[in-house]
């Protein structure tokens, strides 16, 4: 079977008559793409600004008790809770007779602030790693933004399938309906957005048959000289229970022959 002619313009010029829906599929899409992109550099950036144990539960229960010297203690500046920034701890310890330096990211400030380089903290160790047992690690998370970037692209993505689904089911009348006559029951306009014509369009009720259906378009030459109860082209599915408003400037732009038979 022949299918007539479509190409991405007849898609475009599908989209722009409902510009809110294209609006917001487009902006809940790149808000969470454009949100997830400086989320992962930071986060990227932030790993590297201080250790972190993936094995602390591990450590915890099966790890070997030891005692390490503090040597080193330094605020992490780019992260600040109330005034407060989480502080690595660097220490060292024995460790089968090879002296050992581990660091450990904490956020007590009540318990590090009383601390001092040579003091002795107890810690566990297991195959390599290390950590303090009077402290809980901290780590720096942004899991809930990624929850809303997440929910955000979701919208997105459900709009621009809502989209899809209007337009794929036009793109299907153009490429096999079949040429019939409808009468016009209504015309209204629509006048898109505000301070521009973009979005601007019309809903053209008609009645085919026993249906009444109603078609969007942006081509107001369709209806020029044309009133209630004239009679005006339209694209009827095979099953008759879809149609839409002929495109005559499409059908021109891509030579679509009037005697097509689907």
């Amino acid at each position: 079977m022949t299918e007539r002619k479509t190409n991405f313009k007849t898609i475009w010029q599908r989209a722009k008559i409902r510009p809110i829906l294209l609006l917001f599929a487009f902006q809940g899409i790149a808000f969470a793409l454009l949100l997830f992109l400086p989320m992962g550099l930071m986060m990227n950036s932030l790993g590297n600004s201080f250790p972190f144990i993936e094995n602390a539960e591990k450590i915890q229960s099966d790890g070997i008790t030891a005692n390490a010297t503090l040597t080193g203690i330094k605020g992490i500046d780019n992260i600040t809770v109330n005034g407060n920034n989480p502080q690595i701890l660097t220490y060292e310890f024995d460790n089968n007779g090879q002296k050992t330096e581990s660091k450990f990211s904490v956020f007590e400030p009540e318990k590090t602030d009383n601390l001092k380089i040579g003091d002795i903290i107890p810690i566990k160790h297991l195959n390599g790693e290390s950590m303090p047992t009077e402290f809980e690690q901290y780590s720096f998370s942004m899991d809930f933004m990624y929850y809303i970037a997440g929910a955000i692209l979701l919208i997105g993505l459900i709009l621009s399938y809502l989209l899809y689904s209007r337009i794929n089911k036009e793109i299907s009348l153009y490429k096999t309906g079949r040429i019939m006559d409808g009468k016009i029951i209504s015309i209204s306009h629509n006048k898109g957005f505000t301070f521009s014509k973009f979005g601007s369009s019309m809903d053209v009720h008609y009645e085919y048959g026993n249906n009444v259906a109603k078609s969007r378009t942006n081509n107001f030459a369709l209806t020029n000289n044309k009133s209630i109860g004239d009679s005006i082209k339209i694209l009827v599915s095979k099953d008759g229970n879809s149609s839409c408003l002929y495109p005559e400037l499409i059908a021109k732009t891509n030579g679509w022959k009037e005697n097509y038979v689907a």
